[in-house]
């Protein structure tokens, strides 16, 4: 019992000379990607900065996204399988998979917005610090923004013949503008 509370003792005062500082994290962009009939993938791009002298490896990202002021997905989980390095900086793609069913359920919003839909990011970034002590840091993120649905379905015209779905959110959405 002595020698394994010496032992705890030993380890945090070697680990209190360890200071590991928590990670930021920032938002830098959103692009959309992997456009297929089913759907598409938003592409949320992180700005990660490590403070510490050792590189520091993410081990997954916990995120929600909320359209309309919808919770749509909540407590996804994905490994970007980064290691932001030592008093650097990384910029982190955070993939987000959306159908164009998902965009439908919230038809009403995007035609009040003129097209535009507002969603909101809530995520934690998970850190392997490697040190027992401390164990796993959670660098929260949050960000709010605007997708532009119709310049989605005007760039993605091959896709939108082909989906019926994406068909009846273009004509919903543009109030029938498009004639297919």
């Amino acid at each position: 019992m002595v020698r394994s509370l010496s032992a705890v003792v030993g380890l945090l005062i070697l680990c209190s000379g360890c200071s590991a500082q928590r990670p930021t994290a920032s938002y830098k962009s959103m692009s959309i990607g992997d456009v297929s009939t089913h759907g598409f993938t938003m592409n949320v791009k992180i700005d990660v900065h490590n403070p510490n002298s050792v590189a520091i490896p993410l081990t997954n990202i916990d995120y929600s996204l909320s359209l309309a002021g919808s919770k749509l997905i909540n407590a996804a989980k994905v490994n970007p399988g980064n290691s932001i390095p030592a008093n650097g900086a990384s910029t982190v793609t955070l993939p987000i998979p959306l159908t164009f069913e998902n965009l439908l359920s919230v038809e009403e919003a995007i035609r009040s917005g003129n097209g535009d839909l507002k969603y909101g990011v809530e995520a934690a970034l998970n850190f392997n610090t490697g040190l027992p002590v401390i164990g796993t840091q959670r660098v929260p993120f949050t960000y709010e923004g605007t997708l532009n649905v119709t310049e989605l379905l005007k760039n993605n015209w091959s896709t939108i013949l082909k989906s019926p779905a994406a068909r009846e959110l273009a004509q919903k959405v543009t109030g029938g503008l498009f004639k297919f």
